[in-house]
């Protein structure tokens, strides 16, 4: 089964997430970034840059985005520019409930490439979550 690590943030597209791990008890952990954008109402597994890869008219499977945590390398970052706008978090995959479950960290920086006011405004939308208005 699969389980929540942490609280999901808020993305917008160009933004960098910064993804950081760590073992606490557990030996093993096997994590998932996974995502939502808003129009849907569930998670799932996040491709980035899906629609740039998926051409032809021949289905393909795609790896989504995932770290392993062994006892031999109890940290790991990871670090992507989003394309969505969503939400994502990350998921870690356990045999039963009562399993440790890793340190997990996102971290999220706005675009540099927006206007002052795209960016004011994405920040006071990540943090209360309301919709991006359409500026123009």
């Amino acid at each position: 089964m699969r389980v929540l690590t942490g609280k999901p943030i808020r993305v917008g597209p160009g933004d960098e997430v910064v993804v950081r791990a760590q073992l606490t008890t557990a030996t093993l952990g096997r994590l998932y970034v996974f995502a939502r954008e808003d129009s849907e109402d569930r998670f799932s597994p996040y491709v980035p840059h899906v629609a740039a890869l998926a051409v032809g008219d021949e289905p393909s499977m795609l790896q989504p985005m995932s770290m392993r945590l062994v006892a031999e390398r109890p940290m790991r970052q990871i670090s992507f520019v989003a394309d969505i706008d969503g939400f994502v978090c990350v998921m870690q995959e356990v045999d039963t409930a009562t399993d440790p479950l890793a340190k997990v960290r996102l971290k999220r920086k706005i675009c540099p490439d927006l206007d002052w006011k795209s960016r004011i405004l994405r920040k006071f939308q990540g943090i209360f979550s309301w919709p991006i208005p359409k500026l123009s």
